[in-house]
This record gives structure tokens, sequence and C-alpha cells, in this order.
């Protein structure tokens, strides 16, 4: 493991390399349940809640980023960035502008199914489960979102 971090002595900006050995013992730590959830600290202070509009189309879509008064450095946590994923995503569907393939149906007898190609499930598991979201009443367009149960 090679990573170059940058030196805390303020004086000297120059990069150092660690590696996995320069460590010298196992390194545990745990990371909280909250720990992508605002206020965030940047030069040693909280941020600040602040609302941000994003708009095309002719839809408007409402945030709130947390903004560093001195760099104005602005940091989304994890609720709002899982919303403002989900916008990105209806943006590329508005415009035609996502990643399409298209799978033969299949019938077995008593349902239609189809494979995903092995490229695309290779971090699939056994026992996941997927979200699928009707965008027609008709059923002929669907999001479908492959979600992990945590098992490998």
């Amino acid at each position: 493991m090679k990573q170059k971090i940058k030196s805390t002595n303020s004086e000297d900006d120059t990069y150092i390399n660690l590696k996995e050995k320069d460590l010298g013992e196992e390194v545990k730590f745990s990371i909280s349940k909250d720990a992508f959830k605002g206020p965030f600290t940047c030069h040693g202070k909280k941020t600040v809640l602040a609302n941000k509009k994003l708009s095309f189309n002719g839809i408007e879509h409402s945030y709130s980023v947390w903004r560093c008064k001195a760099c104005k450095k602005e940091y989304l946590d994890s609720d709002e960035g899982k919303k403002l994923e989900r916008l990105w995503i209806f943006k590329g569907l508005m415009e035609d502008k996502l990643i399409t393939m298209e799978r033969n149906m299949n019938y077995d007898g008593k349902t239609y199914f189809f494979r995903f190609p092995k490229e695309m499930s290779s971090n699939f598991h056994k026992g996941d489960t997927v979200d699928i979201k009707l965008l027609t009443p008709s059923g002929t367009r669907l999001l479908i979102e492959v979600k992990g149960n945590g098992k490998k």
C-alpha cells in the first residue's frame, strides 16, 4: 500500500510516502453511523447550513449544503447526496443520456425474466434483493436497483 499524505507541518508542504510496513502494527478504527451527517468541521470550525437551488428543464430542486464560513467550501451530507444523485438520474432519463443495453426476454413457462451480463453482475450476491420502480403504468418502463444484503 503506497499512499501520499500531506505533512502536518505547515512550514513543510512536502509529500511523504507511507508504506504499510511503516505503520508497524494493525490499525483498527470504527466509523460512526452519523459520520456523514453535518455539521462538518472545516478550518477548525463547524460548517453552517445553507440552501441552494438547482434547475433544469423548468424543474427546480432545493437542497441543503454545509458551508465553511472561512473558505466557502460546501459539503453534502449523505442524505442530501442521495437526493442529488436521484435528481441526476432523473435528469439523465429526461435527456436520454443514460448507458443502455438491450437484453433478450426469456420465458420459462411461468414467468418472464432476463439475465444481467456478467460484467455488470460481478458484485451481485445470492440473497441480494431487487427494488423495481414502475416508470409507466403499463410496466414497460422500469427502474431497477439491486440492493445488497451485506453478505458475500
